[in-house]
C-alpha cells in the first residue's frame, strides 16, 4: 500500500477529528477573558462544588467522595510525576497504600487520633517516594517504569505477608477523624467529600505555585531534554527526587482520607490496576494540565458509576455481553475494557488529552498533530515554514531593527569573575574502549580571550567540550576552572563553577517560550526549592522578579527581545542559535563554550554572530569557540588551537596557525599524497 493510498484512507478520520472540537472553542474563549471574568468563573465552579452535593442523595455523595474525589486527588499527585517532570510511574498506588497503612497502624496500635496521624502519613509516603527515587531515578523511560511497577507490587506483597500489617485480613477498627469545626466524621459521606475537596484545592494551589517557580521550570526542562537541563545547571536528580516526594505526599494524603473513612483496609484495596486507572485519568485529561487531569479523573470515576444504575448502562452491558460472550451483571465489570477503549479513542482522536497543557499541545504539534487544542495553543506562536531565503527577507522587512541594532543598547547583565587563566587543560586524555578520542591535550585560555578550537571532523573538538562540561570524565589529565579542578564533577556542578555551553545540534527546550528557556539558565544561580516556592517565601519572590528582569535583558542583549513570548521551536534558525547563547550566558559563566554556533547560518546571520561574539568578549566574558567556518574563525578569534586525530598539533595566533605546515596537512593532506 502506497503512502498516498494510506493518506486517502485516513482522510475521513482526519475530517472527523476536525469536527471533534467541543473543548477547543471553550479554551479559546477562556484565553480571551479578563482576569475578573476568569475569577468569577472559578468562584462559580467552587460554589457549585460546595453547594450542589447538598442536594444529592447519600449514595451519590458517596460516589463523589470515592471514587471521584480520591481519583481526582490521586491524579493530581501523579500528574506532578508524569505530567510535570515526565517520569513514567506505574506503581503510584504504593504511596496511597503507605499513607493508608501508616494511618491504620498509628490509630489502631499506638492510640493516635486520625488528625495526629495525618502529617505522619504524608511524611512516611514522602519518605517512600525518596526511597524509591534514590536508587532508581538515574534510570529513564521504560526502565524507570518497570522499576516503579515492581515497587507498587512489593508494597502490596509485603502488606499481604506481614503480620504487623494484618496480612491478607488487613487492619480493622481504624477510627474516624474527630469533629472539625462542627463537622462530624463518622459514616456519612458528605464530610469526607468536603475533606477530599479541601485536599484537592490544596493540591491545585501547590501545583500552580510549583509550576510557576524555579522548580516547575526545572521539571519542564527535564521533561524536554534532561541532558540539556543538566548542562544549564539543573540538579536533575534532586529535582526528579522532589517530583517523586511531592507526588507521593499527595498519595499519602489520599490514603489517610480513605483509611479514615472506610475504617478497614487490606492489600486488595491497592492492586496494580489502581495505578493504571489513575494514570489513565492523567493521560485522558491531558498530562501536565491541572484542569485536564481533574476532568479526566472525574470522567473515569463518575461515568462507570453513573452507567451502573441507568438504562443506558444496562443496554451497553447487554450488548457487550453479546459481543464478547460475557456474563457481566453491571457495566463496572467491563471497566478495564472500557478504559482501554477510551485510551485508544483518545490516542486516535485527541492524543493531547481533553484539556492539554500548552507544553503537551506543542509537543504533539511538533510531531504533526495540528488539530484541536494543539493547533489552538500553538497557532498564536506559529511561524509558517518557508524557504530560508524568503524567511530571512521577510524577517528583515518586518523587523524595525536588526538584531545588532536591537541589542546595541543592552548590556550583559552578568558579573564576570576576574582571573588570569579561566580554563586550563593539562594532558587530558579521553579513551572509549580502544578508541583514543583525545590524547595528552593541553590548553590554557586566558580571561577575555576568544579562543578557537579547530580541526577536521572527528578531531576530538566536541569531545573536549564534553570533558570540560562533565558529560565525559577524562581517562587522565586535569581540567581546571579558575584554578580549581573539576574532573569528575557532574554537569550541573561544572555550570555552577563557571562553565556554560551551547551544543553542536541546537538543544533548546522547544515547547516552552524563549523567555522560559533563558529563565532556566538564570535559575542556575538561584536557591529556591520546593518549600520556598510552596510558601512564597521572600527569597523566592525576589529571585522570580530579578530573574525575569535579567532574562528579558539577555534576550534584548542577543537581539531577540521581541520574540520572548514565542515558543522556542517556532523561532527562525538564527534566533534559535541566539537564544541558546542567551540561555548559556544566563547561568553566569566565567567561560562560554560555543560549539559550531555558525553551522547552518547564511552569510548575514554569520556577520551578526561575529558581532555578538565580539560584544560578549568586550563585556568581559571569555569565549571558547569550535567552528568550521575559517573566515569566521580568523576574523573573531584571538588564539587558536588545532586538533587532529585527538592530538593538539598547533597553537598560536590565527595568522601563525594559518601558515603552519601541520595544519595545512591536516586539512588538505600531505603534498603529493594520492
Amino acid at each position: 500500500m502506497t503512502g498516498a493510498s494510506v493518506r486517502e484512507r485516513l482522510a475521513p478520520l482526519r475530517a472527523l477529528r476536525h469536527r471533534i472540537s467541543v473543548i477547543d472553542p471553550a479554551s479559546r474563549w477562556w484565553a480571551r477573558q479578563s482576569k475578573a471574568v476568569q475569577a468569577a468563573v472559578i468562584v462559580a465552579a467552587a460554589a457549585f462544588a460546595i453547594f450542589y452535593p447538598l442536594t444529592l442523595s447519600q449514595g451519590t455523595q458517596s460516589i463523589l467522595f470515592f471514587p471521584v474525589g480520591l481519583y481526582v486527588l490521586l491524579a493530581l499527585g501523579l500528574n506532578i510525576v508524569v505530567g510535570a517532570a515526565g517520569l513514567l510511574d506505574l506503581g503510584y498506588v504504593a504511596f496511597y497504600a503507605v499513607g493508608a497503612y501508616t494511618t491504620a497502624l498509628l490509630t489502631t496500635k499506638s492510640g493516635w487520633t486520625a488528625w495526629e496521624a495525618l502529617p505522619v502519613a504524608i511524611l512516611v509516603a514522602m519518605i517512600a517516594g525518596v526511597m524509591l527515587g534514590g536508587p532508581t531515578l538515574r534510570l529513564r523511560g521504560d526502565y524507570l517504569a518497570i522499576v516503579t511497577l515492581g515497587f507498587g507490587e512489593i508494597v502490596r506483597i509485603v502488606a499481604q505477608n506481614s503480620t504487623a500489617l494484618g496480612q491478607a485480613r488487613g487492619i480493622t477498627g481504624i477510627p474516624h477523624p474527630g469533629n472539625f469545626f462542627g463537622a462530624e466524621f463518622k459514616l456519612l459521606p458528605l464530610p469526607y467529600y468536603y475533606l477530599a475537596l479541601a485536599a484537592i484545592v490544596l493540591t491545585v494551589v501547590m501545583g500552580v505555585r510549583l509550576n510557576r517557580s524555579r522548580v516547575g521550570r526545572a521539571w519542564s526542562a527535564i521533561r524536554e531534554d534532561e541532558d540539556a537541563a543538566e548542562a544549564m545547571g539543573v540538579h536533575t536528580f534532586t529535582m526528579k527526587l522532589w517530583a517523586f516526594a511531592v507526588g507521593a505526599s499527595t498519595g499519602g494524603l489520599a490514603g489517610w482520607i480513605y483509611a479514615s473513612k472506610v475504617s478497614f483496609i487490606n492489600p486488595d484495596n491497592f492492586p496494580f490496576f489502581f495505578s493504571v486507572i489513575i494514570l489513565a485519568a492523567v493521560v485522558l485529561g491531558g498530562m501536565g494540565s491541572l484542569p485536564g487531569v481533574i476532568a479526566g479523573a472525574v470522567a473515569i470515576g463518575y461515568i462507570p458509576e453513573y452507567l451502573r444504575d441507568v438504562a443506558a448502562g444496562e443496554w451497553i452491558t447487554a450488548r457487550l455481553n453479546t459481543l464478547i460472550g460475557g456474563n457481566a451483571g453491571t457495566i463496572t465489570e467491563y471497566r478495564v475494557l472500557l478504559f482501554g477503549a477510551a485510551l485508544v479513542a483518545i490516542m486516535v482522536f485527541r492524543p493531547q488529552g481533553l484539556i492539554p497543557s500548552r507544553q503537551r499541545a506543542a509537543e504533539l504539534a511538533e510531531a504533526g498533530e495540528t488539530t484541536g487544542m494543539a493547533a489552538a495553543v500553538v497557532v498564536s506562536h506559529e511561524v509558517e515554514e518557508e524557504p530560508r531565503e524568503a524567511a530571512d527577507a521577510e524577517d528583515a522587512g518586518a523587523a524595525a531593527t536588526s538584531p545588532e541594532e536591537e541589542a546595541a543598547d543592552a548590556e550583559l547583565p552578568i558579573e564576570i569573575e576576574a582571573a588570569q587563566t579561566v580554563l586550563e587543560l593539562r594532558d587530558v586524555t579521553m579513551e572509549f574502549g580502544g578508541v583514543v578520542a583525545m590524547k595528552d591535550v593541553s590548553v590554557s585560555v586566558r580571561r577575555g580571550q576568544i579562543f578557537g578550537i579547530i580541526g577536521p571532523n572527528g578531531a576530538g573538538k566536541t569531545t573536549l567540550f564534553n570533558c570540560v562540561t562533565g558529560i565525559f570524565r577524562p581517562t587522565s589529565g586535569e581540567i581546571l576552572i579558575n584554578g580549581k579542578s573539576i574532573v569528575g564533577w557532574r554537569p550541573h556542578r561544572v555550570t555552577e563553577a563557571g562553565v556554560a555551553r551551547t551544543f553542536q545540534n541546537i538543544r533548546l527546550f522547544p515547547n516552552v517560550t524563549a523567555l522560559e528557556n533563558v529563565l532556566v539558565g538564570v535559575d542556575a544561580r538561584h536557591q529556591t526549592s520546593v518549600p520556598g516556592a510552596l510558601f512564597g517565601l521572600p527569597r523566592h519572590r525576589r529571585e522570580e522578579r530579578v530573574g525575569r528582569e535579567e532574562a528579558e535583558r539577555l534576550l534584548e542583549y542577543v537581539g531577540i527581545g521581541r520574540r520572548s513570548g514565542d515558543l522556542a521551536r517556532n523561532l527562525p534558525y538564527g534566533d534559535q542559535r541566539r537564544l541558546e547563547i542567551a540561555r548559556a550566558i544566563a547561568t553566569g559563566p566565567s567561560v562560554l563554550l560555543l560549539d559550531e554556533p555558525a553551522a547552518g547560518m547564511n552569510p548575514s546571520e554569520k556577520n551578526d554572530l561575529i558581532g555578538l561574539i565580539r560584544r560578549i568578549r568586550d563585556s568581559g566574558l571569555t569565549v571558547v569557540l569550535i567552528e568550521h567556518d575559517m573566515r569566521l574563525v580568523m576574523d573573531v578569534c584571538d588564539q587558536l588551537a588545532v586538533l587532529d586525530f585527538g592530538e593538539k598539533i598547533a597553537e598560536g595566533r590565527p595568522a601563525e596557525v594559518r601558515t603552519d605546515p601541520r595544519v595545512i596537512e591536516a586539512y588538505l593532506g600531505a603534498p603529493g599524497a594520492a
